[in-house]
């Protein structure tokens, strides 16, 4: 089962029931730990669902909160970003034309032959990601 690398942009609306995409993220991580699928996250990912939630909510306690118990998800395992995976994310990025953090979704996704999950076209478009509502479609029974 190839890991899946899930975009910060689906664990936030999946958190912001004010999201349009909020059932449908959060149906996406309930089928996920359903079927007890790996996935593989940059550390940067919490740094940015923090930071999403905190500013939504304009409080930064509750937003660190809601992100630590959010993503501290059995099935997550976590990479650093070292000097070498820093170089790969240039490569990605740049190969790509992707902005930065995308880059380095991108970047963790390739270095565990994993699948891009977001809401954002540009990685659907640039990297191969596939939507939640994609992915729920194609593993459903």
């Amino acid at each position: 089962m190839k890991p899946l690398v899930v975009d910060a942009n689906v664990w936030v609306s999946a958190l912001d029931r004010t999201e349009l995409r909020s059932g449908a993220s959060r149906a996406f991580l309930g089928a996920v730990g359903a079927r007890r699928h790996p996935i593989a996250l940059p550390e940067y990912a919490e740094v940015e669902v923090a930071c999403a939630l905190s500013r939504r909510l304009r409080d930064t306690g509750q937003g660190r909160l809601i992100a630590r118990q959010a993503l501290n998800f059995p099935l997550i395992t976590w990479h650093a970003l070292t000097r070498r995976m820093v170089r790969r994310t240039v490569a990605v990025g740049t190969q790509r034309f992707l902005r930065s953090g995308d880059a380095l979704y991108a970047a963790v996704a390739e270095a565990v032959g994993g699948e891009i999950v977001s809401w954002d076209e540009e990685l659907v478009n640039r990297a191969g990601a596939v939507t939640p509502e994609a992915w729920v479609a194609r593993h459903t029974d």
